[in-house]
């Protein structure tokens, strides 16, 4: 079954100079430029197209990878607006129409917003930034642990709202935040918990995955500074993550368990063995 705005596996019916068509029961037949035509391909070889409605309305075939799919998230980037609504870059020769009404405010020019893509009652593809329709607050397959993709979305009070395997909210609460982050960013993540209200807290390490390693790192720190290391529970976010690699919480939280073994001493501006 071939499907607008979606890769799809289709058989090569005939070829010509022109390029190669399809026969599709949906949408009849199916034109590939030759330019975007792989090579070595045959009458009778299936190959994977993305399929869209190019400037006349007619379904078309391409071998172009679009940034987004109908029933995906994307931030993509506003390249014109009209007095209908805005059209974003997806990638394609075809720019992305976003209706006026499917803005939750007035996209302008140059901005980047984060849309989630649908075919609507006229079949034409369209994107919409009102994500609460599409996005749920509320997830039960998930588990701590478990890895995911991520969009950053809007920062509030908590931290970052975050969009999860396009199809969650999630919070990144800000004491897990420990560097910079910006609007739209795809990035790779971990449940960090999910509550007894089903909701999605949301860290960008692997829970309980590095703490011996660690704490190994810290020592070693110590001793490549002669006894001594500058870092300690007072030092910046973003230089404890330029240096190992973890949140301040996480660097913390190894200094405890060193200091309880007794291995450290925490001083105002570092950490040295303890004697």
């Amino acid at each position: 079954m071939a499907k607008l705005g979606q890769f799809n596996f289709l058989k090569i019916s005939r070829k010509s100079a022109r390029g190669t068509f399809f026969e599709t029961r949906e949408f009849g037949q199916v034109f590939l430029p030759a330019a975007l035509t792989p090579g070595h391909c045959e009458v009778g070889d299936k190959i994977r197209v993305f399929l869209y409605r190019d400037t006349h309305d007619n379904v078309v075939a391409t071998t172009l990878s679009p940034r987004v799919e109908v029933g995906g998230v994307a931030c993509l980037k506003v390249v014109s607006v009209s007095n209908v609504g805005a059209f974003l870059d997806w990638g394609l020769p075809k720019d992305l129409f976003v209706p006026f009404a499917q803005q939750v405010r007035p996209m302008r020019e140059g901005e980047f917003h984060i849309v989630y893509l649908y075919e609507d009652n006229t079949g034409r593809i369209c994107g919409s930034s009102k994500l609460n329709r599409v996005l749920k607050t509320e997830c039960l397959e998930l588990k701590t642990g478990d890895a995911v993709k991520l969009i950053v979305g809007s920062q509030t009070d908590l931290g970052y709202k975050m969009i999860v395997n396009e199809k969650y909210w999630g919070v990144l609460h800000k004491e897990d935040v420990f560097r910079e982050l910006r609007f739209g960013q795809s990035l790779k993540g971990f449940i960090k918990k999910r509550r007894d209200d089903n909701r999605l807290d949301i860290t960008l390490n692997k829970p309980g995955s590095q703490n011996d390693s660690l704490t190994e790192k810290i020592l070693a720190s110590i001793d490549e500074g002669e006894g001594f290391s500058e870092f300690n529970d007072k030092t910046a976010p973003e230089l404890i993550y330029s240096a190992f690699g973890v949140s301040k919480k996480v660097f913390k939280a190894a200094l405890g368990t060193l200091y309880k073994e007794r291995k450290i001493v925490i001083l105002k501006d570092g950490i040295r063995r303890a004697e």
